[in-house]
């Protein structure tokens, strides 16, 4: 646990110390960056974040810049594939009493703070990019670029419902009948 506490301790923009304005910061994202979050989503990937940090007396304005790659397994064959990441997000940091998350973008730091951690912002704007299905593209012909070999097993575990082209009845239990007419 400790390792992974001063893994951490690297994504730590100490902001005290520097002058008013705009400072940039810059973070290789890799397997070992996902290593230090319990049941991550992903588990690699090469992505590069870009921290811009605007510092005035009453306000932290912090943009966030991920892009790259991820490596995750496709929906469709299981198969590994690398998804795109482009995201852009803005955090908002105004200084108070005490730590409150008033919403998503405004965080408010307690006026003593003089750091600010930003591995879980850069590991949760990672997952919220992630599409909600992964699957091979296509190629230029419109073929699937799948494992075929895969998708013809799971197609033989697949359960086909068989056709009827007889017309269901819709027969009830006469008990609801009898209760059907006591509502009329």
């Amino acid at each position: 646990m400790e390792g992974k506490v001063d893994r951490l301790k690297d994504y730590s923009i100490s902001f005290k110390g520097l002058k008013d304005g705009t400072h940039k910061f810059e973070y290789q994202i890799g397997a070992s960056f996902f290593e230090m979050f319990e049941n991550a989503l992903v588990k690699n990937g090469e992505l590069t974040a870009v921290i811009t940090l605007n510092k005035s007396q009453k306000l932290l304005i912090v943009d966030f810049s991920i892009n790259g790659n991820i490596s995750t397994v496709c929906d469709n064959c299981l198969g590994p594939i690398q998804v795109n990441i482009d995201s852009s997000e803005r955090i908002y940091f105004n200084f108070g009493h005490e730590y409150a998350e008033q919403s998503e973008e405004i965080i408010v730091l307690p006026y003593e703070e003089h750091q600010i951690n930003v591995a879980q912002w850069i590991y949760e704007f990672i997952s919220i990019n992630i599409p909600l299905r992964n699957v091979h593209p296509d190629d230029e012909n419109g073929n699937s670029t799948c494992n075929a070999q895969m998708i013809d097993k799971l197609n033989e575990y697949l359960i086909k419902e068989e056709k009827t082209t007889e017309k269901k009845e819709d027969k009830t239990d006469p008990r609801w009948d009898a209760l059907k007419k006591l509502i009329n």
